[in-house]
């Protein structure tokens, strides 16, 4: 070979070599070239539907394209999850998830599709309480007095589950189990019927999102015994945690919101991804528009960071689900 050719090859050795250390920086610099799915795993009206479409205007502004909501709604936001689980991890297609269809249903349902390990965590978008009402003429004022009457007078109180299988299904398992009490479940396809039929007396107790309760609590048309969490909520400090129950001081539940993607997104997109997110939470109009959803919005925090946080709340859910052998047929 000749020393021209010998320089020939190694130039352009060297050049290909560049070419490829660039594509991460050239990746995160062309991201996005299209329009981005947001995918909401439940159906349009419900409460995670306002929040993604806020998410996904204020997202379309800062990266100049379109963010379109698709709500693919079914089996406790199972279906939505498992297309974006199946998607390429090109940053196209991203999902809305919540700790129910991420970390929850996975877990409860028998031969899964997938786990909250085939998704990569981008960041959290906020959390949401968690409150357990009572009819209007219920017999007690506490979550301490429920239980209290609970063992005393076995399958004598009801409570509603709003998705078999959901976090409020799971709290209210793991709160039997803990206490020895047996209150009947009545299965309800969303929290808007529980809610209806507790302001109505026709079951005792149920397990919903604290801030939709807020009004009905306020004017009486159901009682408010606790919040699932160890502190009182920062907003609603009349309301006890449910960590104040003897028996009951490692109970500490919120629903959470963050985005995901496939597994396996690049790194630059993810990192751009994570960047935009956090630009969008730090804005005062997006903090009060959430506030109003009764979302609180996530501290800033890394994709790291939020992916362990998924992890060990998936694993505390796996064992309440080990310990309340809570499944979907």
């Amino acid at each position: 070979m000749t020393r021209h050719r010998l320089l020939r090859r190694l130039t352009l050795a060297g050049l290909a070599l560049a070419g490829c250390l660039s594509l991460p920086a050239l990746a995160a610099e062309d991201y996005p070239q299209r329009p981005i799915r947001l995918i909401i795993p439940y159906p349009p009206g419900g409460s995670l539907d306002p929040i993604g479409r806020v998410l996904a205007e204020e997202l379309s502004q800062r990266v100049k394209q379109a963010v379109v909501v698709e709500n693919v709604a079914g089996a406790n936001g199972m279906v939505g999850s498992t297309r974006v689980v199946k998607s390429p991890a090109d940053g196209y297609t991203l999902l809305l998830g919540i700790t129910s269809n991420v970390a929850l249903v996975p877990l409860v349902t028998p031969n899964s599709p997938y786990q909250a390990s085939d998704l990569d965590a981008i960041g959290m978008v906020g959390t949401s309480g968690l409150v357990l009402v009572g009819k209007p003429d219920l017999p007690v004022d506490s979550l301490q007095s429920l239980l209290t009457e609970a063992r005393a007078r076995p399958g004598s109180f009801s409570y509603g589950v709003p998705g078999s299988g959901s976090l409020y299904h799971l709290v209210m398992e793991a709160i039997k189990a803990d206490t020895g009490t047996d209150i009947v479940a009545v299965p309800y396809r969303g929290a808007g019927q529980a809610s209806v039929d507790i302001m109505g007396s026709q079951i005792d107790v149920a397990l919903l999102g604290l801030p939709a309760m807020l009004p009905h609590i306020a004017s009486g048309k159901m009682k408010a015994l606790a919040v699932m969490s160890r502190e009182r909520d920062i907003g609603n400090t009349d309301i006890p945690a449910a960590a104040e129950t003897p028996g009951l001081q490692s109970v500490d539940y919120t629903i959470w919101t963050g985005l995901f993607a496939p597994k396996g997104l690049p790194a630059p997109v993810r990192e751009r991804l994570h960047g935009e997110l956090q630009a969008v939470l730090a804005s005062p109009e997006v903090a009060q528009a959430y506030a109003r959803m009764g979302v609180q919005v996530a501290a800033p925090q890394s994709s790291e960071a939020f992916a362990s946080f998924v992890a060990r709340d998936s694993e505390k859910l796996r064992q309440d689900v080990q310990r309340t052998q809570l499944k979907i047929d």
